[in-house]
């Protein structure tokens, strides 16, 4: 047994009884008490309740604009590095990122910014499109959250929100402005931002900018890979409070990116031949409009999101003349209710909501007869969902208090192309979800969700070619394909997860004003028509037999259901503060297998965590802290080419404010202090090498 796999079992074994030995004598302290609500974090957006975050059943995390300006993220990986079980895989260039949460990949992740669906998905182009300095907050929920959110939340809920003026403005102040400049030696990027922002009666607004520029990679491994960015960003955003119970929002954000690299921005360097660089050009348009209706009744708040997002990937081999693009517009309204009300003495909360939003994708490739594009179908899927979620706290008297969430969705939608029949079907996804609250320190918590995945048009009319390989006999002169072949017959996947875990708290460990919690959880998901890319690789006999090209091919390649598979995991995160100290810290791993076959399958993952710590000096304007990043060796799948050693990265950083009174704030740091080459699961290539990192920034408001 390695030493990690030992310190897994270790740490599960001792969190546990920790938390159960924590809570029993905490039970036998305070006995009848009250419980009494903790200072604690809401995550509302993702969430839809009033619950903070160790009430929550279930697992949740939030990131606050002070950890944004202190940790300056600049792409997907560095901005959810904090997330416990979510894994950003694909390499580190920007446009070829990916996620999976809790073994289930992209697919069943929804991913929202100010409330908007974010649904550009493709097999090596990324996921989403957005520069980190231009959010004040996100937040994330692991878990089945289907019952809330319908198609593609099995695995989780990552919610990101751009900056407003009130994340910068406080008391009295109405107006102020913002600047920074960076520069990183990994890849030689300059980055610069400015916002300005303000109120004015019941006006409020802002108006940001950022932009970066960024070359090729530097390796762990001591190669570069071709990575040239350009990219501009802006954010305009205001509100109007129309009357006091109605309140107006609008929103523009905007993502550009001029890039030189790879077809595939995914893995290694390019492979002469197979994946030339190409001029990419990467450009996403989120528009939206909120309504918020909180009059002086409590069985009204009313807020619906109307959206309409527009993304495309325009790609230039100019070597050959070859262009390609992939477009996908999303538009759709959301719409809710929160009523709070007494039935029979019981205090409840009732979200009551319905949903619409339709999905338009379109490709073209100059180098085919008909301009279509492989793997890129001119599609579009609609969905509609309506749900319902209640919210109560029963007191039990000596036995604390019990807080119980059922909730519920129907869905239902349909898929169309031109290139075969049309899919659509309907699904019910409930939940039911509870923490027993025996006292003010501990919470044991359990959930059981359903939640459906409809398949994508991706997936369903998949045609043309899939990769090109050199004749196996004529050589790299000639080439044949694997071809995609579409499958409009695939049946929506289906998924039952259960998680049962423990949440412990207290104040005063050591000092007056310290404050200790750990929070765990174990979860399973079985999964029934999970949806899998199947290929099936293999040179025709014509390839071998004289004239050798006619008809050779590669094989093809079709999405498939698959009858059953299982996933299982742990997650444990704690923290303590106290005055000038903070800690962190979080553990997990992720396993799965197909139920019938035994062979592993899903975006299985290695123990891993981090441990971070921060210390700001009392009597003066400065603070230090460092970052280790940790995981396991990875040989799960039973590929040798997928196996990963294990690996201990290292993270140091500090912030100075030199200017007594000032708001400007000068942040220094290293990352991967000792050069580690190492590689992430599922990334095909080694993570970036040591890199220093300078951020200058100034906040003023009045």
């Amino acid at each position: 047994m390695s030493s990690f796999s030992s310190l897994r079992h270790r740490v599960v074994l001792v969190s546990g009884a920790w938390v159960l030995a924590f809570g029993g004598a905490s039970l036998a302290e305070t006995g009848a008490d009250p419980i009494n609500e903790v200072d604690d974090v809401i995550v509302v957006t993702a969430t839809r309740t009033n619950l903070s975050r160790f009430d929550y059943p279930g697992l949740t995390s939030a990131l606050a604009l002070e950890n944004l300006d202190r940790e300056r993220p600049g792409d997907l990986s560095e901005l959810l590095k904090n997330v416990p079980a979510l894994q950003v895989a694909g390499g580190p260039r920007r446009t070829g990122q990916t996620l999976s949460l809790r073994g289930l990949g992209r697919e069943n992740v929804t991913l929202l910014i100010d409330g908007a669906r974010q649904n550009f998905n493709s097999a090596h182009d990324g996921v989403l499109f957005l520069d980190p300095s231009l959010l004040g907050r996100v937040e994330s929920v692991r878990g089945s959250a289907g019952a809330l959110y319908g198609s593609g939340a099995a695995g989780g809920v990552i919610a990101f929100e751009t900056l407003q003026a009130d994340d910068l403005l406080h008391d009295d102040q109405t107006r102020g402005a913002r600047a920074s400049l960076g520069y990183r030696s990994v890849n030689e990027e300059t980055r610069g931002s400015a916002a300005v922002f303000g109120k004015a009666g019941d006006f409020e607004s802002i108006a940001a900018i950022s932009l970066r520029q960024s070359g090729n990679i530097g390796l762990g491994s001591g190669e570069n890979l071709p990575a040239d960015d350009e990219i501009f960003s802006s954010l305009l955003a205001g509100g109007w409070n129309m009357t006091p119970a109605l309140e107006l929002e609008l929103g523009w954000l905007s993502f550009r990116n001029d890039a030189v690299e790879p077809n595939n921005g995914q893995g290694a360097s390019r492979v002469s031949g197979l994946n030339p660089l190409m001029n990419k050009d990467v450009a996403s348009d989120s528009l939206r409009a909120a309504l918020d209706f909180d009059p002086e009744s409590a069985l009204i708040h009313f807020q619906t999101t109307v959206y309409h997002n527009i993304s495309e990937v325009d790609e230039a081999d100019v070597s050959i003349g070859r262009f390609i693009e992939r477009n996908l517009t999303t538009v759709g309204i959301r719409a809710e209710n929160r009523a709070e009300f007494m039935l029979n003495g019981l205090a409840l909360a009732l979200i009551t909501g319905a949903e619409w939003y339709e999905d338009e994708q379109s490709g073209f490739d100059s180098a085919t007869a008909k301009g279509r594009r492989g793997g890129t179908p001119d599609a579009q899927t609609g969905f509609t969902g309506a749900w319902a979620q209640l919210e109560t706290r029963l007191n039990l008297g000596s036995g604390g208090e019990l807080i119980i969430l059922p909730g519920v969705r129907l869905d239902r939608f349909e898929s169309q192309s031109d290139q075969a029949d049309s899919n659509n079907n309907d699904a019910i996804s409930p939940r039911l979800a509870a923490t027993w609250a025996p006292n003010d320190r501990v919470r044991i918590f359990a959930s059981w969700a359903e939640a459906f995945r409809a398949p994508s048009f991706n997936e369903l009319y998949l045609s043309g070619t899939h990769f090109s390989l050199p004749h196996p006999v004529l050589g790299p002169s000639i080439f044949v394909t694997n071809t995609f072949i579409p499958n409009p017959d695939l049946t929506p996947e289906e998924t039952v997860t259960s998680e049962i875990g423990a949440a412990f708290s207290h104040e005063g460990v050591f000092t007056a004003n310290d404050r200790f919690e750990i929070k765990g959880a174990w979860f399973t998901t079985d999964a029934t028509d999970l949806i899998n890319l199947d290929v099936a690789f293999a040179f025709t006999s014509f390839c071998f037999t004289p004239p050798f090209f006619r008809p050779c091919s590669a094989g093809v390649a079709f999405s498939e259901n698959l009858a059953s598979a299982k996933l299982k995991g742990f997650e444990i995160a704690l923290t303590y503060s106290a005055d000038s100290f903070d800690l962190s810290g979080a553990l997990y791993e992720v396993d799965g297998k197909d139920a019938i076959t035994g062979d592993p399958l899903g975006a299985l993952q290695p123990l891993m965590g981090h441990v971070a710590v921060d210390y700001t000096f009392e009597n003066a304007p400065l603070s230090v802290g460092g970052r280790m990043d940790f995981a396991d060796s990875f040989d799960k799948t039973g590929d040798a080419l997928e196996e990963r050693a294990g690996y201990a990265v290292l993270d140091l950083y500090a912030g100075w404010r030199p200017l007594a009174g000032q708001p400007l704030r000068l942040d220094l740091g290293v990352e991967n202090v000792f050069d580690q080459d190492y590689e992430r699961v599922f990334a095909g290539v080694s993570e970036p090498g040591r890199s220093v990192r300078l951020d200058v920034s100034w906040t003023g408001a009045w």
